[in-house]
């Protein structure tokens, strides 16, 4: 996971400065990153129907993996160096006049195949540790994947911030690849890592293959994934139902703030520094640039300070439900210390931290902030993880009890589809967010107002609080 929020933070960080560099226009820029909720929502439900039914002698999970490690590779190798390659091309093919749309062509092909590549591998590690990981260690196995995040996030941008001398004018284009040079290099060790040490139980019947065999074989492989796509979401606990219903405005909440937040400190920076219409100098906006990456990192560490402790809240929480028929107030001290109450608090932190942005005008206030938003952060990559987790090794456990006793069930876990479905919960209203946040740049600018990234956080924090509501009652 680690590794992989390095190529996450690869694109979303330095990928707009990159692609801007090759003379991509910025609207087709945000086109090009729209491609990745949209890959988030295909892409996981089919990974993991496709992963749950695999019979490999090497596992269910990790032949996923490693072919989602070997596409990110190849993509991103590809997307960093796609000018020379398009040179290339252009200089076999005699296509001086078309280097332009190649150069844009290609970029929108590679950003699609490694969002491909993330989403098969972000969902078959995830289904590995759900695989792996009875349901007392999900709590403790979701809070390690948070940390990894973490150590990923602090990591790039320590890494993103080395100076880079003597390379020339197209600065952009070699930080991207630096940067992607070192994504390659933590994902092949940790992926390997990852194959050579987890050991998966022998794949065994699943729910899917108590169809009629002769109904299945005779039906499409995609009408087939998709029937099983059906089932899955029909299979799930009705608590990871809900906690996807969550995530819908979860995700739709944090959007806004992942793609904006260094632009929202920046631009209040530059407010500060600058009167009103004059054109900001170069030395501001680098200026700028170093509060909004000082405001990333601390959001980055804090987020990883709660990662850290969460687990043994958890774990306070378990053992003072033995007392709590005692005690009133260590009763109600549990019920605050459980996940889905956690994540009720964490929210509700966010969108009061997104309505206080009324009161901020200073780069200082908007980088604490920023900061503070990641503890809710930590929580938010905690929470879901964990209850999905917990109630998919209950439901397991309690189906092999069933089969101990002579009785029918399924020896594996759907797992995979699960999280492929709670990826959809996710992209979707990701997909809505930038449309929203879309309408908003241009609202306010057809009505010559400033502060839209402001408001895009705003919004942001009215789905954060229904989200707030949805977890206090799970």
């Amino acid at each position: 996971m680690r590794s992989l929020q390095m190529v996450w933070l690869t694109i979303f960080a330095h990928g707009t400065a990159y692609l801007s560099s090759l003379e991509i226009p910025e609207l087709h820029i945000s086109l090009i990153w729209a491609l990745a909720p949209v890959c988030g929502a295909i892409t996981p439900p089919v990974i993991g129907v496709l992963s749950d039914r695999c019979r490999s002698p090497w596992g269910r999970r990790r032949p996923f993996i490693v072919s989602g490690a070997t596409v990110v590779i190849i993509a991103i190798t590809a997307l960093a160096w796609i000018a020379p390659i398009t040179r290339f091309i252009r200089s076999l093919h005699g296509l001086p006049s078309m280097a332009a749309s190649l150069v844009q062509y290609w970029a929108m092909f590679w950003v699609m195949v490694l969002n491909v590549g993330i989403q098969t591998l972000q969902s078959a590690s995830r289904a590995l540790v759900l695989d792996v990981c009875p349901s007392e260690q999900q709590a403790l196995a979701s809070a390690w994947v948070g940390r990894f995040t973490g150590f990923g996030n602090i990591l790039g941008y320590v890494l993103g911030s080395i100076p880079l001398p003597l390379l020339g004018e197209r600065i952009e284009a070699w930080r991207f690849r630096w940067m992607a040079g070192c994504a390659i290099v933590a994902l092949l060790t940790t992926v390997s890592f990852t194959v050579l040490s987890t050991k998966e139980n022998r794949p065994q019947i699943s729910a899917y293959d108590h169809d009629d065999g002769e109904v299945e074989s005779a039906e499409c492989p995609i009408a087939r994934t998709f029937r099983c796509i059906v089932q899955g979401v029909k299979l799930m606990p009705p608590k990871a139902q809900r906690v996807c219903r969550i995530q819908f405005f979860s995700a739709m909440a944090w959007y806004g703030f992942l793609f904006y937040n260094t632009t929202y400190v920046s631009v209040l920076y530059l407010d500060y520094m600058c009167e009103e219409d004059m054109v900001h100098p170069p030395a501001h906006k680098d200026s700028g640039m170093r509060f909004a990456t000082t405001a990333s990192l601390l959001f980055a560490v804090l987020a990883l300070g709660m990662n850290m402790v969460l687990p043994y809240i958890k774990g306070c929480a378990q053992d003072s439900k033995l007392v709590a028929e005692r005690k009133c107030w260590t009763a109600r001290l549990a019920h605050l210390r459980q996940t889905h109450i956690l994540w009720a608090i964490s929210n509700l932190l966010y969108a009061c931290l997104m309505f206080s942005t009324f009161l901020i005008s200073s780069s200082t206030g908007g980088t604490i902030t920023i900061a503070i938003a990641g503890l809710a952060w930590g929580v938010n990559t905690f929470a879901p993880f964990t209850i999905i987790g917990e109630e998919i090794a209950t439901q397991q456990a309690e189906q092999n009890s069933v089969i101990e006793q002579g009785g029918k069930g399924t020896m594996n876990s759907q797992s995979g589809v699960m999280l492929g479905v709670h990826s959809v919960a996710v992209c979707v209203p990701q997909i809505l967010a930038a449309l929203l946040s879309s309408f908003v740049f241009w609202g306010m600018a057809r009505l010559g107002l400033g502060d839209a990234v402001g408001w895009v956080l705003r919004l942001s924090g009215i789905a954060g609080a229904v989200a707030a509501w949805l977890a206090w009652r799970l």
